[in-house]
């Protein structure tokens, strides 16, 4: 057993007060300040002092001697007023003998008594009392092994390793009373005290969102285990002390028995609407594998009532459960739909691993939720040199955010209130920074979340190449001038370097057309040698931030026109991009071959270039003016308009065109898809116009889904090909659904028929039309309706709508031997008041005929009258057969018996009770009393009544019943003669007692009276309760006492007795007599 502990132990009894939460994070510790009653206690007011580290100690002894001088102490601490039910108070103890680390473990307290040597009887022993004055409502010993295991009293540790008692009792009470005693296996002369600091209940919030206190219990878990090592808690005060880098440890070692350990986390106060619980945990990663965060579970609640549970793995991400994976620590985070104040973290064992399991929980807090960045910070990307403005929000009251540049630890930068705006210094290196929330005032935090800032270089002409102006231009050709850089850029292109003329798409200036492409490729026409050659500048602006060449530092750009009377270029591709080639592209060999011809003025072995998203291809005019040129085709593939720019030169200046290059798109004839639930359809089965395609699982990841993988109705489904780009060839949506056809149902799924019907699989009885039968429940072969049924054979019907099989089959047992009738007795009994015919005889089916002999003999008719004594028997029907076997069923005609009543029938008394019974082991009693009261018994399965008479007239009993055949009885009837009886003490004395009286002061019959007994006044009156305690003494009665206690006891002197039955006791010396009687108080 793991279990780390102090020398010294000290205790406090919690009582959890649940409160209302506000948005103020403060706390009162409201202190029992009241020493009613103590006994062998030091210093019993540094207990109620309000200082928790002062303390009274209670005092026990085991004496000099055998019953001489032992003792033990007490002490009880009072609140001001008293504290509602389920309030709980926490008074912190110190134990000289180190009994609490064992209680700490709750259910598992007695085991670990045993490993730590620690006897919890025999020893020093104390009681725990919660107490409304006097009154105890709870009360708990330490003897108990499993005392301190249930939600009422629960050993709790805090943070600095100091013990509590959970005491929550269910009633009002004001008073905490605490006992200290020793055992029996202590010596002689051995002293033990007990301290005791403070009693107190929390009011308010708890302090911020730190836990207060925790403990710990398990199941299934045995001495064997504990010893073993690897099973229990190993320092649980770790996982509530605010220290990320120390942890307690959950244990359950190794194990192939069921089996729990779990550590409850206390909370001083219940959870706001705004908190979120965060849990860091960490676990062996070879457990991961093998599903143990399936047995981990999370459950939280307010006091006893559980708001919320979850298994870990249901609470990772993939990123979360990464870090698991490699060993490393995680925060998992949940918000419960209610308030809560406690949290349990419990691990059930993994059965039949090799590997000791283990949970390491490092802390527990409640913080608000993780700040969510607005649209304008999610991605953040600026130039160098300048600042960032992020804006984070952060759900509920007084919560602020805090700005980190570290993950963990760093430093604090900022803190801003949610929705304000945090501004970075300037910036020349791409920097991440982090942000967390937490509520104002205190240092539990939210994980921080990251935010990356993006820095882009400033955009330099270096940076940018220009193809198309390498070689003079025709006149009579367009200047195509294609930009590229490095950078994901924009260009803007100007006649002049100093920015003021920006060239616009469409723009006429002196006779020439300026064109700009998407691509921000600048075409030319009309432009000639006259003012060649021209300079044009370009200029680029990044696609990420914006950033754009410092003023000036433009690329010049200088074209030559030479006059030409060369005719235009018209430029053919041969080349069609298929799924195939982009297969080929994507998988195998990026090279591929641009192949056309050129009509126009230019001649073989002229140079064809090509130029593709800033790179430039060449290749040379064939015999045939045609060419093939191979290029990247994967950077063919993204160029931006597939719009290809050719150069042809040859002779004194270039001659340019534009092609076009058409990608293929991905078209499925079938977008929804509809298959039968009998199929056990998989992705394989899904039309895709026969292409090698791949299934992913959404139209932009990376993940794959296995194609053998079973569709789902509703399911969606993505089909594309592999490692080709979105943005050449997007992924197509097939969306399934699945018809499942419910089973066929049946009135019965085992049927008779008749062999000499000959009956088919078509007599089947199946409630639906559409159905097929088969031989087998799975597969098997369809059965043509008009096969001959067999004998014990079972069939299977499959049910058919919209084409679609049911994938269920009913199995249906056929059978030619039609079973005998069944009965719930075979010896049944009737009235012979009933005038019972065969009909009433009890048969568990409907369609049946009776006969006099067990084989052969006469059908009798079901209205043929029973006779007593006499065996029929009875045959099934059922489906048009009669049953070869036939139940025998006897008969016995029963007589009513009479009644009878045996009792009490003449001078009972009146008020007085008496018992009248009747014959027992009958059924549905009918008692009726006339003139009394039944005061016992009487009812439908008593065969007696008690009855207090309570008329002088017309008083008379009766009683009806049944046999067990249900026949009824003859009436049994009793008049009963009824007298006013007193107590004669002695009719030569003149004493009566009248022994019944209703002291309600109406002024008839208010006291107990004696007649005669005013002419012996030296006489003495002695009345007791039931319970033989004196309730009323007096000497010389004169029948004045009015059921008034006059003795301290049970009840207080001057209290009115109840009513009831009391005794007394009468002594008259004058007559050297003693009488005694009981007596009767009415109110």
């Amino acid at each position: 057993m793991k279990l780390i502990l102090p020398q010294k132990i000290r205790l406090i009894f919690v009582t959890l007060l649940l409160v209302s939460i506000t948005n103020l994070k403060s706390q009162t510790k409201n202190y029992a300040t009241a020493v009613p009653i103590q006994d062998r206690v030091d210093n019993a007011n540094n207990a109620v002092d309000g200082n928790l580290l002062t303390k009274a100690d209670i005092n026990a002894s085991s004496g000099i001697l055998v019953g001489i001088g032992a003792y033990s102490g007490h002490l009880e601490l009072q609140y001001p007023s008293n504290l509602p039910a389920n309030t709980t108070s926490f008074t912190k103890i110190e134990t000289q003998d180190d009994l609490l680390p064992s209680l700490l473990g709750g259910s598992l307290g007695g085991l670990l008594s045993d490993i730590a040597g620690i006897l919890l009887i025999g020893n020093q022993e104390f009681t725990v009392k919660a107490q409304n004055n006097a009154v105890t409502v709870l009360e708990k010993q330490s003897t108990e092994a499993n005392g301190f295991s249930t939600e009422d009293l629960r050993v709790v540790v805090d943070k600095d390793n100091d013990y509590f008692l959970a005491v929550t009792p269910d009633q009002e009470y004001n008073r905490i009373r605490i006992e200290n005693s020793i055992g029996s296996l202590i010596g002689l002369n051995n002293t033990r005290q007990l301290g005791v600091y403070e009693s107190y209940y929390t009011t308010g919030t708890g302090d911020c969102g730190l836990p207060s206190y925790t403990s710990f219990s398990g199941n299934g878990i045995s001495l064997d285990l504990l010893n073993l090592g690897g099973a229990g808690v190993t320092n649980p005060n770790f996982a509530i002390d605010g220290d990320v880098s120390t942890f307690a440890e959950l244990g359950l070692g190794v194990l192939d028995v069921a089996a729990s350990i779990q550590q409850t986390i206390y909370f001083d106060a219940d959870s706001g609407t705004d908190d979120v619980i965060y849990v860091r945990l960490a676990v062996d990663p070879s457990l991961v594998s093998l599903g143990l965060l399936n047995n981990i579970n999370i459950t939280a609640s307010n006091g006893v009532q559980e708001v919320y549970s979850s298994n870990i793995s249901s609470l990772l991400s993939l990123d979360l459960l990464g870090l698991l994976q490699n060993g490393n620590s995680t925060v998992v985070a949940f918000k419960p739909s209610a308030s809560v104040n406690r949290v349990t973290i419990s691990l059930a064992s993994l059965l039949n691993v090799a590997v000791s399991q283990q949970i390491r929980l490092y802390d527990i807090y409640r913080a608000p939720e993780q700040p969510v960045f607005t649209d304008s910070s999610t991605d953040i990307s600026i130039c160098s040199g300048s600042t960032a403005e992020i804006t984070a929000t952060a759900n509920g009251a007084a919560v602020e955010l805090r700005w980190y540049d570290a993950e963990t630890d760093g430093n604090l930068l900022a803190t801003t209130n949610s929705g304000d705006t945090f501004t970075t210094p300037a910036l020349n290196t791409s920097t991440t920074y982090y942000v967390a929330s937490a509520y104002v005032g205190c240092t539990e935090e939210s994980p921080r979340v990251e935010v990356p800032v993006t820095v882009m270089e400033i955009p330099t002409a270096a940076d940018i190449t220009v193809i198309g102006n390498e070689n003079p231009i025709c006149s009579q050709s367009s200047v195509v001038l294609v930009p590229s850089s490095a950078i994901d850029a924009t260009y803007n292109w100007f006649l002049d370097s100093a920015e003021t003329m920006p060239i616009t798409n469409g723009m006429v200036v002196n006779g020439a057309t300026y064109n700009i492409d998407e691509n921000g490729v600048l075409t030319i026409t009309g432009l000639t040698d006259v003012n060649s050659p021209y300079t044009y500048y370009v200029g680029s602006t990044d696609n990420i931030a914006g950033c754009k060449n410092v003023d000036g530092d433009l690329k010049p750009v200088a074209v030559t026109i030479v006059d030409s009377s060369n005719t235009a270029l018209d430029v053919t591709l041969d080349t069609n991009i298929s799924l195939a080639n982009l297969i080929t592209i994507f998988q195998v060999n990026p090279t591929t071959d641009i192949t056309g011809s050129v009509i126009g003025d230019v001649n073989v072995g002229d140079e064809v270039t090509v130029a593709i998203n800033g790179t430039t291809y060449t290749g040379i005019l064939d015999a045939n003016l045609d060419f093939s040129i191979a290029v990247d085709g994967t950077d063919l593939l993204s160029d931006i308009d597939n719009v290809l720019e050719i150069f042809i030169s040859g002779g004194l200046c270039s001659i340019t065109d534009d092609v076009t290059v058409t990608i293929p798109e991905f078209i499925l004839d079938n977008l929804n898809q509809v298959f039968c639930a009998s199929d056990n359809a998989t992705l394989l089965d899904l039309d895709v116009n026969g292409n090698n395609v791949i299934f992913f699982d959404s139209l932009l990841g990376s993940a794959t889904v296995d194609a053998n993988a079973a569709l789902t109705d509703g399911g969606t489904y993505y089909v594309g090909l592999l490692d080709v780009p979105l943005s050449v060839l997007p992924r197509v949506q097939i969306t399934v659904s699945i018809l499942d056809t419910p089973a066929p149902t049946t009135t019965s799924t085992t049927q008779v028929f008749c062999e000499a019907n000959n009956p088919v699989v078509g007599d089947i009885q199946v409630n639906e039309t559409a159905v097929v039968f088969y031989d087998a429940e799975t597969g098997g072969t369809m059965l043509d309706p008009s096969t001959a049924l067999v004998d014990g054979a079972t069939y299977y019907v499959a049910n058919t709508e919209n084409g679609c099989e049911s994938s269920e089959r009913l199995a249906i047992t056929v059978t030619f031997t039609q079973p005998a009738p069944t009965t719930s007795s075979t010896a049944q009994e009737f009235c012979s008041t009933s005038n019972a015919t065969l009909a009433d005889i009890q048969i568990n089916e409907t369609a049946v005929v009776f006969y006099d002999a067990e084989t052969g003999g006469t059908m009798l008719s079901s209205d043929t009258a029973i006779v007593d004594g006499t065996t029929y028997y009875v045959a099934n029907l059922t489906s048009g057969c009669e049953s070869e076997d036939r139940l025998a069923i006897t008969t016995t005609i029963e007589e009513a018996e009479q009644a009878t009543l045996t009792g009490i029938f003449e001078d009972a008394c009146l008020e007085d009770s008496y018992m009248y019974t009747t014959e027992t082991d009958k059924q549905n009693y009918v008692w009726t009393v006339t003139g009394g009261t039944i005061t016992d018994g009487g009812t439908s399965t008593d065969s007696f009544v008690t009855v207090t008479w309570d008329d002088l007239n017309n008083t008379e009993i009766t009683v009806t019943y049944d046999s067990a055949s249900g026949c009824t009885s003859e009436e049994a009837i009793l008049s009963v003669g009824v007298i006013s009886c007193g107590e004669v003490l002695g009719e030569e004395f003149c004493l009566f007692v009248y022994n019944e009286f209703s002291p309600n002061n109406d002024g008839y019959n208010d006291f107990f009276k004696v007649q005669c007994l005013e002419d012996y006044s030296s006489n003495t009156l002695q009345v007791f309760n039931r319970n033989g305690n004196q309730v009323f003494e007096t000497v010389n009665y004169s029948n004045n006492w009015d059921g008034v206690a006059n003795v301290n006891g049970v009840l207080r002197k001057g209290d009115h007795l109840p009513s009831g039955t009391y005794y007394y006791i009468l002594t008259i010396p004058e007559l050297n007599r003693t009488l005694k009687g009981w007596l009767q108080i009415a109110r």
